[in-house]
């Protein structure tokens, strides 16, 4: 082939003129028309809530992990502790990226003037990072997000107590400026669909579920934040019925459906995947005739409900397999659009019962909102009223008969109803010890007694944040050390 090389030089010449008169507008050349440049708030208020449920109710952490180590789920044929690195850091990641979306909403609300969807995106940012500080106690906080207003590359570790401070003040914010005669969230809220009361209340709530995570080591913090909600209901309203339930509802249609659903959903209902009720919990709703149960779960091959047993010989153990141990319920594991949840109504009320039964809120309410506590999760369940008065007079469950104590009864009933809220049920069962799970999966378990305490930071946050303090204790991967709040004795 012959090149022209007059007029090949022509051009170069010619386009070496161009580039040098239109230096000065190059970065408006390179920007592609079709490219949106300024994006709403209310689109990435939606971003980051898709974000976070992906990631807290995904089948990873939701079902396999946190679901595990809560008591609530279990793997036919693995069942253990299994740690990947990539996995690992994945979800700190996952988690963090949930947090910059909620953040990066709050700016574009502050340039629209938008108070509501600035309060609803910092709730949003709250509630990850109380997620996150329980799933890894100190956490990068009060210089994360900083690298644009600041220039900080590598912020530094925050303690729980610290990044719980935050998060009080953070919602107290957030709770004032909440406004229900002002701008709506828009198009991107997916949780609550523009509904300000209903953001409010779960501001609020929130603050009750970190105040009380936090009363048996900082009680004194938690009674002023207590206080402050309960006593100012006019101004600060909290969840009361299962309309105000904090749940992203899916739409149902691929890609769009419910994680559980995209990992375990069986459309002919011939369920075969190997995601499973774990024994902690079918057998605390078997011994309570418990209406929760086949909702909760399927019965088995054999027409019964089994769940899976953890200990030592779990893998030999001829009774959890496929057959034998029940699958998830419809409800929580079959349906395309299901729910994601990010709180509900009836944990406020086993709040509100364990703060009045504990005298850290003064009144003489606790068996009431108890009572209301159990109905709102069965309720929610579609249980029968008939079956739901029944269950409220069950031994074990009636207030002030049986043999274990009411302070005891309102934490297993919190704990039932928080099914599918994984990372918040393992919270619970590490402060409170209720149920008492002794069946301790057999890796990594030779020298303890309970679950994993918290998650083994990543190791990308090792090698790249040169802030990572190294001084904080990893035991056997997943187990560590207790968290600040855990102040549970003879637990290793």
């Amino acid at each position: 082939m012959k090149i022209n090389t007059k007029n090949s030089f022509l051009v170069l010449f010619t386009i070496t003129l161009l580039l040098g008169s239109c230096t000065e507008d190059f970065d408006a050349m390179n920007v592609s028309p079709n490219s949106a440049t300024v994006v709403p708030a209310s689109n990435v208020l939606g971003k980051a809530i898709l974000n976070s449920s992906q990631i807290l109710f995904g089948e990873r952490l939701d079902v396999y992990y946190a679901g595990t180590f809560s008591g609530y789920n279990a793997a036919i044929g693995a069942g253990d502790y299994e740690y990947r690195v990539g996995i690992n850091n994945s979800q700190w990641d996952a988690m963090y990226a949930s947090m910059t979306y909620a953040v990066e909403a709050m700016k574009l609300a502050t340039d629209e003037n938008n108070d509501n969807l600035y309060a609803a995106a910092l709730t949003l940012k709250s509630y990850m990072a109380h997620k996150a500080t329980d799933m890894w106690g100190s956490i990068p906080y009060s210089e994360a997000f900083s690298l644009e207003s600041s220039d900080i590359i590598y912020p530094k570790y925050d303690t729980e107590q610290e990044v719980y401070t935050q998060i009080l003040a953070e919602l107290k914010t957030a709770a004032d400026l909440f406004d229900a005669n002002a701008e709506s969230t828009g198009e991107g809220d997916f949780l609550y669909k523009g509904n300000i009361e209903k953001w409010q209340k779960f501001c609020n709530s929130l603050r009750l579920r970190v105040a009380i995570r936090m009363s048996s080591a900082d009680e004194a913090t938690a009674k002023l934040e207590l206080a402050n909600v309960v006593n100012n209901p006019s101004s600060y309203p909290i969840m009361e019925t299962n309309d105000d339930n904090a749940y992203l509802w899916w739409p149902g249609v691929l890609p769009d459906v419910e994680p559980w659903y995209a990992r375990m959903g069986a459309a002919d209902g011939n369920k075969t995947d190997g995601y499973r009720i774990s024994n902690a919990l079918v057998s605390i709703l078997l011994a309570n005739d418990d209406p929760r149960l086949p909702v909760y779960a399927d019965k088995n091959l054999y027409g019964e409900y089994r769940g899976y047993e953890f200990g030592p010989n779990q893998l030999s153990d001829t009774l959890n397999n496929g057959n034998n141990v029940s699958h998830i319920g419809d409800r929580f594991g079959n349906d395309p659009a299901g729910f994601s949840p990010f709180m509900n109504t009836s944990e406020v009320y086993f709040i509100l019962a364990e703060a009045y039964e504990r005298d850290l809120i003064s009144g003489d309410m606790a068996q009431s909102a108890y009572e209301t506590g159990v109905t709102m999760s069965l309720e929610e369940n579609n249980i029968d009223p008939a079956d739901i008065s029944t269950f409220l007079t069950e031994t074990e469950v009636a207030w002030d008969s049986g043999t274990t104590s009411n302070l005891y009864k309102i934490r297993l009933q919190k704990w039932i109803s928080l099914f599918k809220q994984s990372v918040e049920g393992w919270a619970e069962v590490r402060r409170t010890d209720v149920p008492l799970i002794l069946e301790v999966s057999r890796d990594y378990a030779g020298s303890h007694n309970r679950h994993p305490l918290r998650m083994s930071y990543p190791d990308s946050e090792k090698s790249l944040n040169t802030n990572f303090p190294f001084d904080i204790v990893e035991k056997d991967i997943f187990y560590g050390t207790k968290m600040w709040w855990d102040k549970r004795e003879g637990v290793e």
